[in-house]
């Protein structure tokens, strides 16, 4: 009740203020979530992912505020802030891996066309065509703005930098020295999806043999979280003081920076 009737008195004396600081705070976010949206080709209101944030994030912090306390509820708050931001990464970086995984066929899709005597955009045109998501999406907007008059190489670094995929840089980079030098682009083409798949058959050679280790961190992470819960259902008293007490809070934090050391 207290922290409601200072919020009331604090929005009461700088109403325009708020109302201002708010506008201004959900132009930025709608400008942010945009273009996190366009990236991974998202239908979503920019809007409705705004307020449906800010109403779960509001009802949950108030909720954790009134029956953990109020340092609770900030940090939930912290963390709920964060949480639709990570997911945004991960969907973008989801989308990326696809990508790279269907560059090896694309790539000989464009070898085999530009073999039949097609040029480099129409042989992108047929991949579009007959190719599924999410590379025929980024290849198709590569077209479109060729057609509003970038030049292919300007398409083609657009499309470099909305992906940010290692793989795509190393194809546009061989696609954009063979039209310079001259060389045999179907080979380049082909020659290139072999190196992809040799890097990417590396890469998860790399990551099984990493996986113990990998699986390690996880559990040894985890572990004082999962002691912490049982020792709270076993005994609440013992473990209490470090959200009830100034010192258990920091006790916390240098538990989480040392846990993220580690």
């Amino acid at each position: 009740l207290a922290i409601s009737a200072i919020v009331f008195l604090i929005a009461w004396f700088n109403g325009p203020e708020l109302i201002k600081g708010w506008k201004r705070f959900e132009r930025a976010y709608l400008e942010r979530v945009h273009l996190a949206l366009d990236a991974i080709y998202s239908r979503r209101s920019p809007k409705s992912f705004f307020y449906t944030h800010m109403l779960g994030l509001s009802a949950t912090v108030l909720l954790v505020s009134s029956s953990l306390g109020v340092l609770n509820g900030i940090l939930i708050g912290v963390v709920g802030g964060m949480l639709p931001w990570a997911m945004l990464s991960r969907a973008k970086r989801k989308r990326r891996e696809s990508i790279e995984e269907q560059l090896p066929d694309a790539l000989v899709s464009m070898s085999n066309s530009l073999r039949a005597g097609l040029t480099l955009p129409q042989s992108m045109g047929i991949l579009v065509d007959n190719t599924a998501p999410p590379i025929s999406e980024e290849f198709d907007l590569l077209l479109k703005e060729h057609r509003l008059g970038l030049t292919l190489d300007e398409a083609m670094t657009n499309m470099s930098e909305r992906v940010q995929s290692k793989n795509l840089d190393l194809v546009i980079t061989s696609i954009q020295v063979a039209r310079i030098a001259g060389g045999n682009l179907p080979q380049v083409f082909e020659d290139t999806a072999t190196a992809i798949r040799e890097i990417s058959r590396l890469e998860a050679k790399i990551a099984t043999m990493t996986a113990q280790g990998r699986l390690q961190a996880w559990v040894l992470g985890s572990l004082p979280i999962v002691m912490g819960f049982l020792i709270y259902k076993v005994d609440p008293t013992m473990i209490a003081p470090l959200w009830e007490d100034p010192l258990g809070y920091i006790i916390l934090f240098f538990i989480a920076v040392m846990l993220i050391v580690g």
